[in-house]
């Protein structure tokens, strides 16, 4: 196998920062003297973030202690667990949520309990007078609404489920414990939303090539890039004189950059024995359709490989008698793809890959 030309690219991928955020991250529960007093229930809510974007979170199997038990509302993209104590827990305790983001990212947040008991009851001791009517906890009502106040009571509708709420806002939590001569006391608590981060500062926007443009002019200077008309074909140029070759590359936001390259002619020596014909110099160049370098994995762009026979692009069955082009990655010696072109998407790339096309005959 001779390779005439070849040429590589590298496309990158760049990932935003993933974090995941519980609405409710620790839960007291009312006991009596020993352990959670019947059954109770909290909701959390999970919501993921990818940079500033909110995305689907997947929470997995919850491995929980006696007595805890965790139910998923399946909701997208946040859903919504509610954790249920019964009178079988006895202290306090963690509960580890694994979340999965996408098809390989797991984060495991943690969940808080504790119980509030009821004092022991001490000896017995001398028979005091009748006290007045004493009174249990009857219910809780645990509701939430978003706000922009940390410090001022929300007016505004308050759900069962936690709302999502902005970076920089509060998420209130009221709870409304009614007793069982019906009095009430209500109660807040407030979580402020936390920006997202650290997230890295925007890179700036990458670039890929769109076109080049090669032309060609003879001049007797070879210091200084000549003034006149530039031609695609390579003129005849005097002996002791110098043929300069533009390239005038456009960038796909449609910047340029021009570069040129001299060449001069030596002067004509003794006529020789006629040899055999020289052959036209070969280049490949590697374009993609779509630029190089992409964000949390939207790849899909097409890579083409131009071949160039003497400064002029060879297509169709001229390319075919050349040899062929085949592709390879990150230095592989297995080929992964033939043809003048190669398509790329998501799937193909972690990070960042380089793709080599070699013209083969």
């Amino acid at each position: 196998m001779a390779i005439k030309s070849s040429d590589q690219i590298t496309i990158v991928d760049l990932t935003d920062a993933y974090s995941v955020i519980l609405t409710n991250e620790a839960h007291t529960f009312i006991g009596d003297t020993d352990s959670v007093n019947g059954t109770q229930t909290t909701t959390v809510g999970v919501m993921a973030l990818r940079g500033a974007e909110q995305i689907e979170a997947t929470v997995g199997t919850v491995t929980t202690p006696t007595g805890i038990t965790v139910s998923n509302n399946g909701a997208t993209p946040s859903p919504t667990l509610t954790i249920t104590a019964t009178s079988a827990v006895t202290s306090a305790g963690t509960i580890t949520i694994p979340v999965t983001i996408g098809s390989d990212i797991t984060i495991e947040k943690v969940f808080s309990y504790s119980i509030a008991f009821t004092g022991a009851k001490g000896d017995k001791g001398t028979t005091g007078n009748t006290g007045a009517t004493g009174k249990g906890v009857k219910s809780t009502d645990v509701s939430y609404i978003g706000s922009a106040s940390g410090t001022t009571v929300p007016t505004g509708s308050w759900g069962a489920s936690p709302p999502s709420v902005p970076a920089g806002q509060y998420l209130w939590t009221r709870t409304v414990t009614t007793y069982t001569d019906n009095t009430s006391v209500t109660a807040y608590s407030i979580a402020l939303q936390g920006a997202t981060g650290p997230t890295g500062g925007t890179g700036a926007p990458g670039k890929g090539v769109k076109s080049t443009d090669v032309t060609y002019q003879g001049s007797t200077s070879g210091t200084t890039a000549p003034t006149g008309t530039w031609t695609a074909s390579v003129p005849s140029v005097a002996a002791g004189s110098f043929l300069w070759t533009r390239t005038i590359t456009t960038y796909t936001d449609n910047s340029t950059v021009t570069g040129y390259s001299v060449a001069k002619q030596g002067e004509k020596g003794n006529t020789g024995a006629t040899g055999a014909a020289g052959a036209d110099a070969i280049t490949l160049t590697i374009t993609s359709s779509n630029g190089f370098i992409f964000k949390n994995s939207a790849i899909a762009t097409t890579l083409t490989a131009h071949a160039y026979k003497a400064g002029v692009e060879v297509t169709g069955a001229a390319l075919t008698a050349l040899g062929t082009i085949k592709w390879y990655k990150d230095g592989g010696t297995t080929a992964v793809g033939t043809g003048s072109t190669l398509s790329i998407s998501s799937g193909d790339v972690t990070t960042k890959a380089s793709y080599t096309a070699q013209l083969e005959a």
